[in-house]
Order: C-alpha cells, then sequence, then structure tokens
C-alpha cells in the first residue's frame, strides 16, 4: 500500500488522525489531497488548516480520542 491510498482511506473514513513529521505532530481531519503535487490539507485542532507534504510524513495513523 502506498502513502496516497493509506491517506486516502484515512480520509475517507473521516476520522481524526495523528501525524509524525521529523520534530513535529499533527491531529486533525484530513480535508483535502492532491495526488499530483503529492500534499494533503489537515485540520489541525489546535493550528487550523495545514498543508504536509507526503514526504515529510513519517507515520499517519487514526488517532484514539477518549471520550
Amino acid at each position: 500500500m502506498t502513502s496516497y491510498d493509506k491517506i486516502k482511506i484515512l480520509k475517507d473514513m473521516n476520522k481524526t488522525v495523528h501525524i509524525s513529521c521529523d520534530g513535529r505532530f499533527y491531529n486533525g481531519i484530513i480535508l483535502e489531497i492532491n495526488k499530483q503535487k503529492e500534499f494533503l490539507v489537515l485540520d489541525d485542532l489546535k493550528i487550523g488548516e495545514t498543508p504536509i507534504m507526503f514526504e515529510e510524513i513519517l507515520r499517519i495513523e487514526p488517532m484514539e480520542v477518549k471520550e
């Protein structure tokens, strides 16, 4: 499975995701994916809409939300 495939599945689930990058992390909902330019737009819970390049992503997974 490519990184694009995993990102697409997580976007389709419409769940909050946790993304780890080099020294940074983000938590939010994936708003948009651009396969040609290889980036996504995340609605981060703290900083709002943020573009993230696929190559920056070290790990992406559904975020466990405690209720």
